[in-house]
């Protein structure tokens, strides 16, 4: 890091808002991914509901200036870079590039 204030300390650099669930991340890619989207299993295994997570990145941002980009953002344009690096069969994104 260039920062002089970073020197020999740690920093969670992560999305904005709140942390995403599996089940989250689930239902947000069955929402946008359109047909294909109906594949995406939503259902949960049954046992005990984990407590909800928060993590900040308040150091991040005010000690780097770090600006983070939505979550949602991120996961769809990461299938996207899957997709153009090969990594994800034509046949899905066929049916999903909008």
């Amino acid at each position: 890091m260039t920062t002089p204030l970073a020197a020999g300390r740690r920093y969670l650099t992560l999305a904005d808002g709140p942390t995403l669930t599996y089940l989250d991340i689930a239902l947000l890619l069955r929402a946008r991914l359109g047909p294909l989207g109906t594949r995406i299993a939503t259902t949960e295994v049954p046992g005990d509901v984990p407590l909800p997570l928060t993590i900040h990145n308040d150091r991040a941002k005010r000690e780097l200036d770090f600006r983070p980009r939505p979550a949602e953002t991120t996961l769809l344009d990461t299938v996207t870079g899957l997709y153009d690096q090969g990594l994800l069969r034509e046949d899905f994104w066929r049916l999903n590039r909008s």
